[in-house]
């Protein structure tokens, strides 16, 4: 039989969802990025449309919620399809070269 006593419980949980919350900025960062990235330019409004905004939220289970959004009017156009730069859209391309990336923490 294996036993575990963990001593300051509280530290370790701190520790923990410090390193969780750092580790979810660093995704949310590179997403953005990526994005703008993927952002056609012709004037460059789309790509300086991008925005990233956190949101702590009080339940402990749930840390700090981060939105990944576009306002430019065109940008639903983009997404679509609609401009030769990016045939596949800006979202789908982003969401599979994050999932490719390997984080070390």
């Amino acid at each position: 039989m294996l036993k575990i006593r963990v001593i300051n419980l509280n530290k370790v949980m701190n520790n923990l969802e410090r390193e969780k919350d750092r580790f979810v900025n660093l995704i949310a960062r590179d997403t953005l990025e990526v994005a703008k990235k993927n952002t056609p330019i012709d004037k460059g409004q789309a790509r300086r449309g991008w925005k990233l905004t956190r949101d702590i939220v009080n339940s402990t289970l749930s840390g700090t919620d981060y939105r990944i959004t576009n306002s430019v009017n065109h940008a639903v156009y983009l997404e679509q399809g609609r401009s030769k730069q990016a045939p596949n859209g800006i979202l789908g391309p982003t969401v599979r070269e994050i999932s490719k990336r390997r984080y070390k923490i």
